[in-house]
């Protein structure tokens, strides 16, 4: 009878643990770049002497500066600028990112890579701050 109950219990212990291995949710990475709910993107590369993982606490805290600025409550405007062969990507006059050559696939430009990131940002902060509006 005992080792019954052992041919039972082990099938049935293994059938939970694959389940509920199954249910957990994925761990991000410490480089993904978010708001609101919105991935922007993952800083993958170093550059100008910050590792990747340094270049995203950067860019949120950043954004959580520009999240906690009473004066970004109603929105703002995302704007993205070449700097030689970077390009950054501020909200009104602070800068969040800097898209550098070495983020890029080497097809796309830096401008064009920091477009695609700013409209992603827009759209972050706005449902980040209901009820604001930030336009790219």
């Amino acid at each position: 009878m005992q080792r019954v109950r052992r041919v039972v219990w082990f099938p049935a212990v293994v059938a939970v643990a694959v389940a509920l291995g199954a249910a957990l949710p994925a761990l991000a990475d410490a480089r993904d770049i978010s708001v609101g709910g919105v991935f922007i993107c993952r800083i993958t590369h170093d550059a100008a002497g910050y590792s990747s993982y340094a270049r995203a606490v950067q860019v949120n805290q950043r954004i959580t500066d520009v999240l906690s600025s009473p004066r970004f409550r109603q929105g703002g405007n995302v704007v993205v600028r070449q700097m030689g062969p970077a390009a950054t990507i501020s909200v009104g006059d602070v800068l969040v990112f800097t898209v550098m050559p070495e983020d890029t696939d080497g097809a796309t430009s830096t401008v064009d890579l920091a477009k695609s990131w700013a409209k992603l940002l827009a759209q972050g902060l706005s449902q980040a701050l209901p009820g604001s509006g930030f336009y790219f």
